[in-house]
C-alpha cells in the first residue's frame, strides 16, 4: 500500500523551506553532471535555477510553464570552449 506523506516531514511549513530542499538538491548535480537535466520545477525558484545552471555551465534547451506553480526545464551542459 502507498501513501503520499513523506518518509521524513519538512522541518518549517513555510514554502520557502521547500523551494531551498528543492534548489538545494539540484545544485551538486548541476556542479557535478554532465547528463542532460530535465525535470519540473516550482516557478518560485526559477531565476535561482536559470542563474545557476547558467553560471555552471549549463544551457536551457526547453522550457515551458506548467500550470501556474511549475515550469518544465531541460537543461543540458554546455561544451567547454578550447
Amino acid at each position: 500500500m502507498s501513501s503520499n506523506t513523506l518518509v521524513c516531514p519538512f522541518l518549517s511549513a513555510d514554502p520557502v523551506y521547500a523551494y531551498g530542499v528543492e534548489f538545494g538538491m539540484l545544485y551538486p548535480e548541476l556542479r557535478d553532471s554532465d547528463e542532460p537535466i530535465a525535470r519540473y520545477f516550482t516557478i518560485q525558484n526559477q531565476d535561482q535555477i536559470l542563474l545557476a545552471a547558467s553560471r555552471l555551465g549549463w544551457a536551457v534547451e526547453e522550457m515551458k510553464p506548467w500550470g501556474r506553480d511549475w515550469f518544465w526545464c531541460r537543461l543540458e551542459k554546455r561544451p567547454a570552449l578550447a
